[in-house]
């Protein structure tokens, strides 16, 4: 059976926030980190029902990890999806144009205001 796991547990790693004139790191401590609407259950489910194994994956037992890394604006919605690691590039290619496609989250907010937060996700890949 195959199957798709998802690991959140390290997947916030770093705020950052906008203005119009300049880009400013803030500190790892924010007042709210994004959420996925309806918590990581929710995420685990919507990874589960839109990421597909790929069939020549699947046709050759090939399992593996991808991680990726997407930034949650301040509105709330997915972007600058980066593929940081994959097994097999088989994977890359679906995990990518799934997460680019992800609904809007709650944004994170740090002194009261939407910030921009940087989201990194790994998927692994297992039958």
């Amino acid at each position: 059976m195959k199957k798709i796991f998802t690991f959140i547990a390290v997947c916030l790693m770093s705020l950052q926030f906008a203005t119009a004139q300049e880009v400013c790191f803030a500190e790892t401590i924010q007042e709210q980190m994004p959420e996925f609407v309806g918590g990581e259950e929710a995420l685990t489910e919507w990874i589960e029902n839109n990421i597909s194994y790929p069939m020549m994956a699947e046709v050759y037992s090939i399992e593996g990890k991808v991680v990726v890394a997407f930034d949650i604006n301040e509105d709330g919605s997915v972007g600058n999806v980066q593929l940081e690691s994959a097994a097999d590039p088989i994977f890359a290619d679906e995990v990518v144009s799934r997460i680019e496609k992800m609904p809007q989250w709650i944004p994170g907010m740090q002194n009261g205001r939407y910030v921009k937060v940087r989201y990194t996700l790994p998927i692994s890949f297992v039958f």
